[in-house]
C-alpha cells in the first residue's frame, strides 16, 4: 500500500502568524487526518486477530510518551510555543485513544470509556500525592547521595520524538491493511505536520 504523504502547509512568519495560527494548523490537520482513519472502523470489524505481539502496542507507547513529552516541554517553553506544544500533546493523546480502541476491538475486549485510558496532560498539570511510605517531597533519598533531577524536555526533544514516531508509523503502515493501514498513515502524516509546521518557530521577517 502506498505511504501516506503529509499535507504541505506554509510555515507562518513571525509578524502575521502567532502561536494560535500554529495551533489551528495542528488541530485542523490532526482532526482531518484522523477522520479519514476513523471512517474505516466498520470495515476493520471483520479483520482477523493478529498472531503474536500486536504491532500497534509499540505505536500506543510512542503516542503516550509523545503526549507526555510535549506537555512537559510546554511548562518551560517560550510563551509563543506553548499553545502548539499543548495541541501536540492533545493530538498524540487522541492517537493513543484511537489505537487503544483498535487494540480492544482486535482482542475482543469492550472499548474503554473515552478519556479513561488516555488523557492528555496539560501544561499546568501537577503530580499527585506520593504513595504511602514515600519520603516527603524535597527530602534526600536515604542510603546514598541525591540524584539531580533530569532537565525538562526541550522543543528539540519533542521534534525528535515526533520525527521518530512519524517514521515508525509510516514504515508500519504498508505492512498492514484496511483500517489499520489508514490509521498508521494518518498518524504518520499528523506527526510530520506537527514537527514541520506546528513546532517550527517562524524566522523574523527581514526589514
Amino acid at each position: 500500500m502506498p505511504r501516506t504523504q503529509p499535507s504541505h502547509a506554509a510555515v507562518p512568519d513571525a509578524t502575521g502568524a502567532s502561536a494560535l495560527s500554529r495551533r489551528r494548523v495542528l488541530a485542523g490537520a490532526g482532526r482531518g487526518l484522523l477522520a479519514l482513519a476513523f471512517g474505516g472502523t466498520a470495515a476493520a470489524a471483520c479483520a482477523s486477530k493478529p498472531s503474536g505481539p500486536d504491532p500497534l502496542e509499540a505505536e500506543l507507547s510512542a503516542a503516550r510518551t509523545d503526549s507526555e513529552l510535549a506537555a512537559a516541554a510546554a511548562k518551560v517553553a517560550a510563551p509563543a510555543m506553548v499553545p502548539a506544544l499543548i495541541e501536540v500533546s492533545t493530538e498524540r493523546a487522541r492517537h493513543a485513544t484511537a489505537i487503544v480502541e483498535e487494540l480492544s476491538r482486535a482482542a475482543g475486549r469492550p472499548t474503554p470509556t473515552p478519556g479513561a485510558e488516555t488523557t492528555a496532560p496539560t501544561a499546568g498539570a501537577t503530580t499527585g500525592s506520593p504513595p504511602t511510605g514515600s519520603p516527603p517531597t524535597g527530602s534526600p533519598p536515604t542510603g546514598g547521595a541525591s540524584t539531580p533531577p533530569a532537565p525538562p524536555p526541550s522543543l528539540g526533544d519533542v521534534v525528535t520524538a515526533l520525527r521518530r514516531s512519524a517514521d515508525d508509523a509510516a514504515t508500519l503502515a504498508p505492512t498492514l491493511s484496511g483500517y489499520r493501514a489508514g490509521l498508521m498513515g494518518s498518524i504518520a502524516a499528523a506527526c510530520t505536520t506537527s514537527w514541520m509546521v506546528g513546532l517550527t518557530p517562524a524566522e523574523p521577517r527581514q526589514r
